[in-house]
């Protein structure tokens, strides 16, 4: 059997479980996973390669109605994901009740094939795929945590990309830099310890990543919005930039299997709106 290789691009509104197929596939955990909408920001390339086949697969933010520079950033960085790629994954789920006509109709004008993800069979293994009426390569319902169903759309995968030697180098499990991924790690801590905008108005910046023979040294800046947004984070006596700290800490450990000292501190900045800064950070 030649050996495959091919760019593959997850796509779809927010919400629909997008980042939990991707990490599926790449059977790790790369991209932040939680149940708020528009946890994505930044596409992040995840690279799977066995001794057949390397599959180089993007996990992309949900497509948006721009209220912010960071959304006309995070749907430019959606579109770009579509370039030079052999497949399309549009990911929809069984409750969601519009398709982006919008997002399809680009990715057929540039003559991708596009699969029909809908996810979360598990709350509806009945759903008529026949509802969606598009001009689909296939459909297949899914539960992105099931490991049977990965696999197929794995094997779908594999039938839609070329045989080509690979692109990178065996080991390469993604195109983003450590301090990145780490700046994630923090990123998901915090969606899942703040509600309504907190969450959504923090950036995560790490200025240093020391990663030594015993210990790995991180100190970073939490940027908020706003003044009271700080407090939120920081919380009565320094209670909640410890938890999150703590708990992130706990994960990087468990990844870099050595001991972390963590070191955070919040700052205030109006970014979302800073088209300089978005550019520059996304």
């Amino acid at each position: 059997m030649s050996f495959k290789s091919g760019f593959v691009s997850i796509v779809g509104n927010p919400n629909v479980g997008k980042s939990t197929l991707f990490n599926s596939i790449i059977n790790d955990d790369l991209s932040v996973v939680t149940n708020k909408s528009q946890t994505t920001r930044d596409c992040i390339k995840g690279i799977l390669t066995t001794k057949d086949y390397q599959i180089i697969l993007s996990d992309t933010p949900g497509h948006v109605e721009s209220s912010y520079s960071l959304h006309d950033k995070m749907n430019r960085n959606i579109f770009s994901s579509l370039d030079g790629v052999d497949l399309v994954l549009y990911v929809t789920d069984v409750r969601e009740k519009l398709i982006n006509n919008e997002l399809i109709g680009i990715i057929l004008k540039k003559n991708i094939p596009i699969i029909l993800v809908v996810n979360k069979k598990d709350l509806n293994d009945k759903f008529d795929l026949n509802n969606i009426e598009k001009p689909f390569k296939k459909k297949i319902l899914i539960s992105s945590r099931n490991k049977i169903d990965v696999e197929k759309i794995k094997k779908l995968i594999l039938d839609n990309i070329p045989n080509h030697p690979p692109y990178y180098e065996k080991n390469d499990l993604t195109d983003k830099s450590e301090r990145f991924l780490i700046s994630e790690i923090i990123r998901g801590e915090i969606f899942k310890n703040f509600s309504k905008e907190v969450p959504y108005s923090t950036f995560i910046e790490i200025f240093l990543f020391k990663n030594l023979d015993k210990i790995l040294k991180i100190e970073g800046h939490v940027i908020t919005e706003s003044e009271s947004q700080k407090k939120i984070l920081i919380g009565k006596k320094g209670n909640m930039i410890r938890k999150f700290s703590e708990s992130s800490r706990i994960i990087i450990e468990k990844k870099y299997q050595k001991k972390v000292y963590i070191n955070l501190t919040v700052k205030v900045k109006k970014w979302r709106n800073d088209r300089n800064f978005v550019n520059n950070k996304f």
